[in-house]
């Protein structure tokens, strides 16, 4: 991808005024407790360990097992919010058991000194740009980079991925507009959205019309990227401190910008985690889920855990949102290659029925369609796509979905309205 190229490697000193924009969401919680963690050079398998990259303190957490996608590890970047600390999200935010079951590398970098006040991150305002970049942003971009650039990491650049609560959550959303290139994907947690300032997160002070300039503004020539990225966000119900319709409109924007206009729900029973009341939505393209909106009843402001100890701003009252972001960014990914397509598809495609006796043409679940070998699907019922064996047609999400397929010779089903 040549990121290296397009990743400043200035590490400049981030604003330290607008103190109200820190205590905006300070307000919300207790003292913190400063760490200190010990710098070492190489992260051990399958343990925490520290280092610095990008100009910060880092939690690193490498697996011992081997990737479940593509030819290298994901990376996941994960940002605390304010007064909340990286050795919080270390010790609570329940990322360990995910990454081991995806091979996935996990890193959470401790806000620049200290962050702009208390350990916030420097969201606020719109005036974020990679050409002269002055904030947090440049020290992100240089902790994908450093990290990019350890080979025993083995991080493949296609699976990168940024997720964050509060004022993270708004910095998340500043990266995934300012760098959709650098991020395949973004979590956004309780995270106001772009172009707010520091006295605007009680209630929505921002139109649709007007983060969607401020996104594709911060993106400026890289805003192809978006066309392969995709979003997720969540919530609570009972958070009183970011307002919550700022979550909906960061859904709506992003699915705006993709172009993703087919929304549905669904439901989050079945997920994991240790409380499973609310509500999802789904934005869709031609060929798939691009942005999901999860809120998660009974939930305050925090990180959504769903299991682990807790800790400071996090709850294991939740679903277990590292197992489901992970699995939605997995699942779902738009830039690596998942399949072999065949080197010389047929040039026409067939308009009626097969002649040739034993081809199949009928209708039936997806679930059916996957077990007969008509079709596949990636991820958990009922938020999973399924594709069409060989044409990977799209035959839209869940289990009971009922589509019609035609298989033509060398064993290609496409999906047709009817026999």
């Amino acid at each position: 991808m040549g990121l290296g190229s397009r990743i400043s490697s200035r590490f400049r000193q981030q604003r330290i005024g607008a103190a109200l924009a820190g205590l905006g969401l300070v307000l919300a919680g207790g003292g913190a407790v400063a760490v200190a963690p010990t710098e070492t050079s190489t992260a051990a398998a399958g343990t925490w360990t520290a280092r610095t990259a990008g100009g910060m303190t880092t939690q690193l957490y490498v697996p011992s097992t081997a990737p479940t996608l593509g030819t290298g590890r994901a990376l996941m970047v994960n940002l605390h919010g304010c007064v909340q600390t990286s050795a919080a999200l270390r010790d609570g935010g329940n990322w360990a058991a995910t990454a081991d079951a995806r091979g996935m590398v996990v890193a959470i970098p401790a806000a620049p000194n200290g962050g702009v006040l208390l350990g916030c991150w420097d969201y606020y305002d719109s005036n974020h740009s990679r050409t002269s970049p002055g904030r947090h942003d440049d020290n992100l971009l240089q902790l994908v980079s450093d990290l990019l650039a350890d080979p025993a990491l083995d991080i493949d650049p296609d699976q990168v991925y940024l997720s964050g609560l509060s004022s993270g959550g708004g910095e998340t959303m500043v990266m995934g507009c300012l760098a959709p290139d650098v991020f395949a994907g973004i979590g956004i947690n309780a995270g106001p959205s772009v172009g707010t300032t520091s006295g605007q997160i009680g209630s929505v002070a921002v139109t649709q019309s007007q983060v969607t300039n401020t996104c594709r503004t911060f993106a400026g020539s890289a805003s192809s990227g978006f066309g392969s990225q995709i979003t997720s966000v969540i919530y609570g119900s009972n958070d009183s401190t970011v307002a919550p319709g700022y979550n909906t409109l960061n859904g709506q924007v992003m699915a705006g910008i993709y172009g993703a206009g087919s929304q549905s729900s669904f439901s989050l029973s079945g997920l994991a985690g240790n409380n499973t009341a609310g509500s999802g939505t789904l934005w869709s393209d031609g060929s798939g889920p691009r942005v999901s909106l999860i809120q998660n009843t009974g939930m305050g402001h925090n990180w959504p855990a769903g299991g682990g100890p807790g800790g400071s701003y996090v709850t294991t009252n939740s679903i277990d949102y590292p197992a489901y972001v992970t699995d939605f960014f997995f699942d779902n990914n738009r830039r690596v290659e998942r399949g072999t397509e065949p080197t010389d598809p047929p040039t026409e495609e067939p308009t009626d029925p097969p002649t040739e006796p034993g081809l199949y043409c009928g209708s039936a679940t997806n679930a059916q369609h996957e077990a007969a070998g008509r079709a596949h699907s990636y991820g958990s019922n009922p938020y999973n796509p399924f594709y069409a064996n060989v044409s990977e047609d799209y035959l839209g999400q869940g289990d009971t979905t009922v589509t019609t397929l035609q298989e033509s010779s060398g064993g290609r089903f496409d999906v047709v309205t009817a026999c």
